[in-house]
């Protein structure tokens, strides 16, 4: 072997570990925004974070795969930025971004396998897909809507309007979130820890459901329903409310009020008035049982 084809190849492995490194492209996106503007992100696989700021700006930072680019359409009012993969990019590393949100903009966030966290924000309005990925949110937000088909959904947040929709990951919300609940699993767990709420709408097929809070507004309105998944409530002794409880075949246990059980046949159910009775509690599970505390907090 002679000198230069030695040379050559002791370059070739020294650079050999170089190039993953090589093929990432850094990203560093400055955009100015509008007040109470919109700013959009879609990536399919890696990771997206979103911390909030003070500035009436954008800012987009991070690395690209192999082959993948970035795609910015801006405006005044809206921020578009979305990560374009190569056809064949199965096994290349995804893009790995953090993103910086002006206080009290809209958001709007959409990946594949991609995890997404966002923290630290005071949005207008929040709203969060995935496929596989996870979400964690923490921080304010006037709205919000989070959907994943199996990845986990995990709020802190401080909203008085919250959705959360998932097929097959757990959802956990806990914090401040009151006013308007909505959350909907098919196999994935649901556990809340909320404020007052004045509406509550929460619905498994096989998943769990926990539910604790710091009261019923006046006038509010709680719907609590599973097939087969056991069902817990808790509030305080202070609720309002007229409560209503029925079962196919689980059990009901109440700190209020008397189960009735026909006389042939299977089936339970309740009727029960708390303090007042300004609300509406209403708890249906075909085969789960069914608890409801009172004095929880």
């Amino acid at each position: 072997m002679n000198v230069s084809l030695r040379h050559l190849l002791a370059a070739v492995a020294l650079l050999a570990p170089l190039a993953p490194a090589l093929a990432q492209t850094p990203v560093n996106e400055r955009h100015a925004l509008s007040s109470g503007g919109r700013v959009e992100i879609s990536n399919i696989a890696g990771s997206v974070s979103v911390r909030g700021w003070d500035r009436n700006e954008v800012l987009l930072t991070g690395t690209l795969g192999e082959g993948q680019r970035l795609e910015v359409q801006n405006s005044a009012n809206r921020v578009q930025l979305k990560v374009v993969y190569p056809r064949n990019s199965r096994g290349n590393r995804g893009a790995v971004l953090e993103l910086r949100v002006p206080r009290g903009s809209e958001l709007q966030a959409g990946t594949v396998s991609a995890a997404l966290d966002v923290a630290d924000v005071d949005l207008r309005r929040l709203q969060a897909n995935t496929v596989s990925g996870g979400i964690t949110a923490r921080g304010q937000a006037g709205q919000t809507t989070l959907n994943t088909v199996s990845g986990a959904i995990r709020s802190q947040l401080r909203t008085p309007r919250l959705e959360l929709r998932t097929v097959s990951g757990a959802i956990n919300a806990a914090g401040s979130s009151g006013g308007e609940v909505a959350a909907n699993s098919v196999s994935g767990s649901v556990d809340l820890d909320l404020s007052a709420v004045q509406r509550l709408d929460v619905e498994t097929v096989s998943g769990g459901l926990g539910v604790r809070s710091a009261g019923l507004q006046p006038g509010g309105r709680i719907s609590l329903q599973t097939v087969s998944a056991p069902i817990s409530l808790a509030l305080p002794a202070r609720t309002s409310a007229q409560l209503k409880v029925s079962s196919f075949s689980g059990s009901i246990r109440s700190d209020v009020g008397q189960v009735e059980r026909p006389r042939y046949g299977p089936g339970s159910s309740l009727d029960a008035r708390i303090g007042g009775g300004d609300g509406d509690i209403s708890i249906t599970s075909h085969s789960g049982n069914v608890r409801v505390d009172l004095g929880a907090r």
